[in-house]
């Protein structure tokens, strides 16, 4: 079997994984709440949601659709759930594969995929859309193995994260982009005027998150990151716990005080790779 047949056969698999969880908890009326959020007035259908795994137009890469909600799960359901975990990691394994074969190869197979289930994706109102969203393709259903008494659901913004890069660093990764182009040209020729010795920081801002904060009936709290329905086992109960509906969007970003010890410059020196210089300190003059 060659490596695009085990790509489309697995994805096929994990779709059908899929459905039988939706189909499950659809069939059994298993106690459920999903934000009806983008406008809705009704929630989404559950197989939908869970289906929806591909870039939207202008959509940034970096960003993914969140879907939040509770299902209560019976034993059936939770061996199912597990199923769809199982299939997204074996489809993992198979693109990771794939892309180190071959990225080229692997950016044409993801368009034959995509016209593969168009009809689908058509009858889910998502025309045309030409490649997967790996990290809504592979992200888990998030299953709790005891039932919570509340739930409450709130967004988190980390800020962003920053890492050290040396100016090697920064020019490979600079190399890599079109050096045709004037900017990147501009880039280069900037950060060859630096110290080789001169540290470098490559800051990355991230994205907010919804978090799920659980407590259990034994004072337990536990606090996870949520983009899809949380699952949890009924326990013999079919009734959802205590929750907090949360906002569609994230509050708006906190305008904070400059830190007096902000070590880096505010804007980029490589804007194309998100490199900036540390400050430099002020010589005092007479």
């Amino acid at each position: 079997m060659d490596s695009e047949t085990r790509l489309f056969d697995q994805f096929e698999h994990m779709r059908r994984a899929i459905a039988a969880f939706a189909k499950s908890v659809n069939q059994y009326d298993s106690a459920h709440w999903i934000a009806p959020w983008a406008g809705s007035v009704r929630a989404p259908d559950l197989e939908d949601l869970l289906l929806d795994l591909w870039y939207q137009e202008e959509q940034d890469g970096r960003e993914t659709r969140i879907y939040p909600g509770l299902i209560a799960l019976n034993r059936e359901q939770i061996t199912l759930a597990a199923e769809v975990n199982l299939a997204k990691d074996q489809f993992r394994k198979v693109v990771h594969a794939l892309k180190e074969a071959d990225n080229i190869a692997w950016r044409e197979i993801q368009g034959r995929l995509a016209r593969r289930y168009q009809s689908l994706n058509d009858s889910l109102g998502r025309e045309g859309l030409a490649r997967l969203h790996l990290k809504q393709v592979f992200r888990h259903l998030p299953l709790v193995v005891k039932r919570p008494d509340r739930v409450g659901f709130s967004w988190y913004s980390s800020g962003r994260s920053i890492a050290r890069i040396t100016k090697a660093e920064a020019w490979e990764r600079l190399t890599k982009l079109n050096t045709e182009a004037a900017h990147i040209r501009i880039q280069m020729e900037r950060l060859a005027t630096l110290p080789d010795n001169e540290p470098l920081a490559r800051v990355q801002r991230q994205a907010p998150v919804l978090r799920a904060n659980l407590v259990f009936a034994d004072g337990r709290r536990k606090s996870m990151n949520v983009s899809l329905p949380l699952l949890f086992p009924s326990q013999g109960i079919n009734e959802l716990p205590d929750f907090s509906i949360p906002p569609e969007t994230p509050p708006n970003e906190r305008h904070r005080l400059v830190r007096s010890d902000n070590k880096l410059e505010d804007e980029p020196w490589l804007p194309s790779i998100r490199v900036h210089r540390y400050r430099q300190p002020k010589h005092r003059t007479y």
